[in-house]
């Protein structure tokens, strides 16, 4: 899938749908007064850790009602928590974009909590920090992604104040140790 804007792409080199949904996404979350950012694989490519974006995962900072309220009219569907998931989603149809309200995974110590957090701007889009992707993706048991995120924050070094919010959460121990093991800025 081409990129929308060759030559002046957020992501240059890499495949991603249509750029203007998000946009108009995050302008309304924004608007609204919610802290949202764009995460996922839009975030692996803004690290230059994959060639394609398959949809865009947006974090928000509200619960679905809120989110509903701040998008209008946009339609789309909701999903609530399951399995591993203790967060909720709105899935806009047709628009690749998905919200995740108050992103949190379920682990045998109890809900662990992914804060948003803003870890750069590309082009006005808030990109979500490599510390809370990373966590995230070893808690959904995708560990391709999420050693390419601990292996970018090994080399470039992590934001401590990220790390230390994540070790107050009930974390599994590997997954704590992990984090500890990390270099900061």
């Amino acid at each position: 899938m081409p990129s929308e804007r060759p030559g002046a792409s957020p992501f240059p080199d890499v495949a991603y749908p249509p750029l203007a949904p998000l946009i108009d996404v995050i302008a309304r979350l924004e608007r609204a007064g919610i802290e949202c950012a764009l995460g996922g694989s839009a975030l692996l490519a803004h690290l230059h850790l994959t060639r394609e974006v398959r949809d865009w995962d947006v974090t928000a900072e509200a619960d679905l009602a809120e989110i509903r309220v701040a998008l209008g009219g946009l339609p789309g569907e909701e999903f609530g928590e399951s399995g591993v998931h203790a967060d909720h989603k709105l899935a806009l149809t047709g628009l690749d974009v998905e919200v995740i309200a108050r992103l949190a995974f379920r682990t045998a110590r109890g809900v662990c909590r992914i804060p948003t957090r803003i870890s750069a701007r590309v082009e006005g889009i808030p990109m979500a920090s490599p510390e809370a992707w990373a966590v995230a993706y070893a808690l959904l048991e995708r560990a391709d992604k999420s050693e390419l995120l601990f292996g970018y924050l090994a080399r470039s070094g992590a934001e401590r104040e990220v790390c230390e919010a994540f070790l107050a959460q009930p974390l599994p121990d590997p997954l704590a140790a992990r984090l500890r093991r990390l270099p900061f800025k």
